[in-house]
């Protein structure tokens, strides 16, 4: 019996209690035979009849997938650190918000007539702030436009677990395995908006003195910077604060450090805004040792600029001085793309222009606003000249709020909250604002941008405009390509001119800023133009004007020659502000993420239609494009994340459909793509013809018009989906493991 001293897989091992003393549930004293046996003469085995066979153990795989996991569960816990510091705060100065259970309308007739508290103590009478960072209670998804995705994002989170596991070629080809995973996570942020990160990343707790307590660069450096603005005027108040003179933000630098008595948290914001840009500026123009510096108190400024618009009241005072710090924290947010927070603090500057009247024209204006033509009656001239200039910054402060709104709508894709039948203001900057005639030329070209703006949702991509007959749109689409036409033949000539000046002063980009920062805004205008002719364009089906084509997503090749013009246009840019990666980044921010950059779709879309390998190197010159800029801008890097997910899906995508006829498996690969691609709304659902042609090609029969509609509406909600994963939670999501290895 002396196997019985092995264990049961054949090795030495602990013998177990014998089968007869397990079987009378007595004491085995497990020797061979036992004690027991032995003294009832019974035959001792032990053959382990009755237990649990032993599981083998399975190996601890240490992957990237677990490492993964372990980063997402560090951040988590930095998060809750960061939540527990926030309710201690809170908690300490709970004794500040007794008054926040007054009764406040918030209408126009009483608006202005919240008093303005002053932010020196540590709180606002109404405590509750906009951006208090996180929430207890997971938020109810926002509204991002009406689309027909979300009903079938049920059925399709469904589908997807089992995709990747329907072919032989997903477990053979981890590429294609993890391409297709990664559609499936980006299916599944499309519903889940809650993932946002609606707060400022560099904001600091409230400390208990309030704002007068949050450290500020030396008094005697910012002194000798607005001496130097004084004689210099920098371009920080000719585009983001151009509605703010520097004699203005001198006087609320005079408040904040020398403080003789309270100043509002508007003042502060103001302040620690126009400082914040006016360090960058500073900054990128100074020596190595000086710039250090200079970006020290950059980010000082910053700290203290997001604190301050994270403790915002809910309910402000309709004041010109609210209006401007909610522009620069709206301009701000948008430089961070923050564009969520960019749309709250626009919005309220917005209903504060409206209550104050800033929309309408004021009772004294005259269209003939020149010097020649100004001689109205009046005994006092400085009275009137003053009236003028208020007039002239309400106006100005208006058409800032108006060009955000209009932009934020489309890309959001919400109604504007700002309508132009509401306006009488003229659409001009005033001729009298403190600005060179060319920039003065640049606001009123980007004026009439917003106003475009505006229409493409209104009149293309709107519930309203999606329900019309396909003849209404397609009138609509080229009337604005007409209008945005015009646009870009006027900024055309008024780089012209600017090269002119250039020429005839002898001084070029290098010598003069200004020369320089124009050079980019125009640049920076052609690719807005060329991107605009895309997204109006792709509403308009190809092949003819009034039907669709084969699978109602073919791109008429205006709308294709449009996106790869963008395409080049933005290289030019990229090359023009290489000099900068801060300017690189502002331009990104601007031009492909608050507006929504609608190029880098249409190749895709048309990559996966047409398998056009010649897109498909567009694709990879622009995500490589953006990669220089990763390490200053998260915002940035989580938009090359995930411009390179769709690089890759469109390449292996290319390859599949290649392979599909000698191959099974990559046909149920490239069925799965279909499935992923369709709920995006970069393709029709329907599945594949594999004759291809006819009326079952299309799977639309006689409903041309609301399928193309429908399928407008899907592929402009898929692109707003992508634009939005830039303020999404992209922990979990990272394809730079498989990106490198796409073939």
């Amino acid at each position: 019996m002396d196997d019985m001293n092995e264990s049961p897989d054949g090795g030495p091992g602990l013998r177990r209690a014998c089968d007869q003393c397990r079987l009378r549930k007595i004491r085995c004293n497990k020797e061979s035979p036992c004690s027991n046996c032995r003294t009832a003469n019974r035959q001792c085995s032990s053959t382990g009849v009755g237990q649990k066979p032993k599981e083998p153990r399975q190996r601890v795989l240490i992957s990237s997938q677990y490492e993964r996991k372990i980063d997402h569960f560090e951040s988590r816990l930095g998060g809750i650190e960061s939540l527990l510091r926030d309710l201690t705060t809170s908690i300490s100065h709970g004794h500040h918000s007794q008054g926040a259970d007054r009764s406040m309308s918030y209408n126009s007739s009483s608006y202005g007539d919240i008093r303005d508290t002053p932010a020196m103590g540590g709180g606002a009478d109404l405590s509750s702030t906009v951006f208090s960072g996180q929430d207890d209670d997971d938020p109810t998804p926002e509204f991002e436009g009406n689309s027909s995705l979300a009903a079938q994002t049920a059925m399709a989170s469904q589908l997807v677990e089992n995709a990747v596991t329907q072919s032989a070629l997903g477990v053979t080809n981890p590429n294609m395995q993890s391409a297709l995973l990664s559609l499936k996570q980006i299916v599944q942020m499309q519903t889940s908006q809650h993932t946002k990160e609606i707060r400022f990343p560099n904001a600091r707790p409230m400390p208990r003195g309030g704002i007068r307590e949050l450290p500020m660069p030396p008094m005697s450096l910012v002194i000798g910077l607005l001496r130097e603005i004084k004689d210099t005027p920098p371009l920080t108040f000719t585009l983001i604060a151009a509605f703010i003179t520097i004699e203005e933000f001198t006087e609320n630098c005079r408040k904040v450090y020398f403080a003789t008595e309270d100043y509002s948290l508007a003042t502060f914001i103001l302040v620690n805004a126009g400082l914040t840009y006016l360090f960058m500026e500073k900054a990128m123009a100074a020596t190595d040792t000086r710039s250090a510096e200079l970006l020290k108190y950059h980010y000082t400024c910053r700290d203290n600029l997001e604190t301050a618009l994270s403790n915002l009241p809910l309910l402000m005072p309709a004041r010109m001085e609210t209006i401007k710090a909610l522009l620069l924290g709206a301009s701000y947010a948008v430089e961070i793309a923050k564009l969520t927070l960019a749309w709250h603090l626009n919005t309220s500057a917005a209903l504060m222009c409206q209550a104050l009247g800033y929309h309408r024209l004021p009772v004294n204006f005259t269209d003939s606003p020149s010097p020649s033509s100004s001689s109205t009656p009046s005994t006092n001239n400085a009275p009137s000249t003053t009236t003028d200039a208020i007039n002239d910054t309400k106006s100005g402060l208006f058409w800032f709020t108006y060009m955000l709104d209009k932009g934020l709508s489309l890309r959001f894709g919400r109604s504007s909250v700002i309508q132009d039948y509401d306006i009488t203001l003229p659409k001009a900057i005033s001729p009298q604002m403190n600005l060179s005639d060319p920039w003065k030329v640049v606001l009123n070209l980007w004026i009439l941008q917003a106003e475009l703006t505006g229409k493409v949702y209104e009149h293309l991509y709107s519930p309203s405009a999606l329900s019309k007959p396909l003849e209404t749109r397609v009138i609509a689409a080229r009337q604005l390509a007409e209008d945005i036409k015009v646009l870009a033949r006027e900024s055309e000539l008024l780089n012209k001119r600017v090269k002119e000046e250039e020429e005839r002063t002898n001084q070029d980009k290098n010598h003069n800023p200004s020369f320089y920062t124009m050079d980019v805004v125009l640049k920076s205008d052609e690719v807005w133009y060329w991107s605009s002719l895309a997204l109006v364009y792709r509403t308009i089906p190809a092949n003819n004007d009034l039907g669709i084509s084969s699978n109602g997503y073919s791109l008429n090749m205006e709308c294709l020659d449009a996106a790869r013009n963008a395409i080049v246009t933005h290289h030019e840019s990229m090359k023009l502000t290489e000099g900068s990666r801060f300017t690189q980044a502002a331009y990104l921010h601007w031009t492909l993420i608050y507006a929504p950059f609608a190029p880098f779709i249409v190749l895709f879309c048309n990559v996966i239609e047409t398998s056009d390998l010649e897109d498909l190197r567009r694709m990879s010159e622009f995500v490589d494009s953006l990669a220089p800029v990763c390490s200053i801008s998260e915002a940035i890097d989580k938009l090359h994340r995930v411009c390179q997910v769709l690089y890759n899906v469109a390449q292996l995508y290319v390859e599949a459909k290649s392979q599909q006829l000698q191959d099974q498996d990559m046909t149920m690969v490239n069925n799965d793509f279909d499935m992923y691609l369709s709920q995006l709304g970069f393709i029709s659902g329907v599945p594949h013809d594999s004759n291809g042609g006819g009326d079952s090609a299309n799977g639309f029969g006689n409903n041309n018009n609301n399928n193309n509609n429908n399928l407008v509406g899907n592929w402009f909600s898929g692109n707003r989906t992508i634009l939005g994963l830039v303020e999404a939670d992209l922990s979990e999501f990272e394809p730079r493991g498989w990106a490198s290895g796409a073939t």
